[in-house]
């Protein structure tokens, strides 16, 4: 197989994966919670992309770089999210909207 076909398959590959994350993020912050996401699993997540990342870089793969540096940056705002909304004791926008006010 050609190299440039190689290529385009890594680079919609990481445009689907990449583009998956959009909808968590977007309900993330639209509902200020993530409380139903994993702390653990978005660290590791992270972690794991950051690598990839690095990975990119270093055998030089426009694909790998550009899919994981935008990834990440989809990850690392769930997990901001996910520190900065899910502090205990704090209750979520969706909640406050749903209380009566009893």
């Amino acid at each position: 197989m050609h190299s440039d076909t190689v290529e385009t398959i890594g680079l919609i590959a990481g445009a689907l994966t990449t583009l998956a994350y959009v909808p968590q993020v977007v309900k993330v912050w639209r509902s200020r919670s993530a409380r139903d996401i994993s702390l653990g699993m978005f660290l590791l997540m992270n972690a794991g992309i950051a690598l990839w990342l690095v990975y990119g870089l270093l055998i030089g793969s426009p694909g790998l770089i550009a899919a994981n540096l935008v990834t990440l940056g989809l990850t690392a705002a769930v997990l901001v999210a996910k520190l900065r909304f899910d502090r205990p004791g704090k209750i979520s926008a969706a909640e406050a909207a749903g209380s009566t006010g009893h």
